[in-house]
């Protein structure tokens, strides 16, 4: 069974400056994503309408420069439904800003250490490496397994996939990974164990991860419980190695490869180019998880249990001891003893 007795991050984050009661740490975390959200919002939200502007613009005549509000709404509407592909590449690079906001409010505010969310230059190259490849090796069984219960059919290669946006999707979702893995476990789950047992943690971490998913196109219950279960992968993959870079790699390795070589929708959101094709056998919904992605099927549910009980039960090398707070060695400040009259 995992141990996680000397666990450096949350030895580490027991130093913090703050540790707010679990309740205002939850309202503190809605806040902060609001608030980081927002920001990252601004960034894509600036090129987005000068774009969608130009757009309209160039197909207006000036004869149709009086045009109806109903007519607006209505391009607006077809542009947001053929977005080009910087916009995914913009979206995926500007969420750098939400690990900004996230490393200011922890080192700032509550006072913890890069230490205390796995932050830490030792070893970065090889457990990123190494997580890159589990990440990899999960979505690839997840979708061999879609096309083995014949949920899924590969198409093939694809024509004509602009290699340079590859190239960009794959740097951006570097960052988007990283992004969500500081966000939801290097600071929430770790700051929420300050105050509540670390299994409590895991799950009000994992249920938040979930929760951020619910307004994607064709959510559904299982994969909601799908989301949820990765929180927990991630989670305990994160509290077993004592290190961030690992799951930050596995959270980018699972979304490029799902999205941009599988060509399947990460998380209901469609890909605009990948290497390879996969379609969706119709009827086959519970396997293939429909217009949610193959993160909303069975295939998914089998894989992170999987992974969860592998990092839960495989041996596992003893950590190092921690240094314990020794005792003060001061004698007890004595107190005068109290006058028993009062000088004139």
């Amino acid at each position: 069974m995992m141990n996680i007795r000397n666990n450096t991050m949350l030895y580490e984050a027991k130093k913090a400056k703050h540790k707010p009661h679990i309740v205002l740490q939850i309202l503190i975390f809605i806040v902060v994503i609001f608030a980081t959200q927002a920001a990252a919002g601004l960034i894509i939200g600036v090129p987005l309408g000068l774009s969608m502007t130009s757009e309209l613009l160039s197909k207006m005549s000036p004869a149709d420069m009086t045009l109806s509000l109903e007519g607006i709404m209505s391009s607006v509407a077809e542009y947001m439904k053929n977005l080009p592909q910087w916009f995914g590449v913009v979206s995926l690079f500007a969420t750098a800003l939400v690990t900004f906001l996230v490393f200011v409010y922890c080192r700032g505010i509550e006072g913890r250490s890069f230490a205390s969310m796995g932050v830490r230059k030792k070893g970065m190259a090889k457990n990123y490496g190494f997580g890159y490849l589990i990440g990899i090796v999960m979505i690839t069984a997840t979708v061999s397994l879609a096309v083995l219960l014949g949920g899924a059919k590969f198409t093939g290669l694809n024509s004509g996939v602009s290699v340079f946006y590859i190239v960009l999707f794959l740097a951006g979702y570097l960052v988007q990974g990283m992004s969500e893995e500081v966000c939801f476990r290097g600071y929430f789950m770790v700051s929420c164990a300050n105050k509540v047992p670390v299994t409590w943690a895991v799950m009000i971490s994992s249920l938040a991860f979930a929760i951020m998913h619910l307004a994607n196109p064709g959510i559904t219950p299982l994969a909601v419980f799908n989301l949820v279960l990765f929180g927990v992968f991630a989670a305990v993959y994160i509290l077993r190695t004592d290190d961030l870079w690992g799951a930050c790699a596995i959270h980018s390795a699972w979304n490029f490869f799902q999205g941009n070589v599988f060509g399947i929708s990460v998380s209901g959101s469609a890909q605009s180019t990948s290497v390879f094709g996969t379609s969706f056998v119709t009827g086959k919904g519970l396997i293939s998880g429909d217009l949610f992605g193959i993160e909303g099927g069975i295939c998914t549910t089998i894989v992170m249990l999987a992974g969860i009980a592998l990092v839960l039960f495989l041996p596992q090398k003893a950590s190092p001891e921690l240094p314990q707070e020794e005792p003060s060695n001061d004698p007890a400040p004595s107190r005068a003893p109290l006058p028993v009259y009062i000088e004139k």
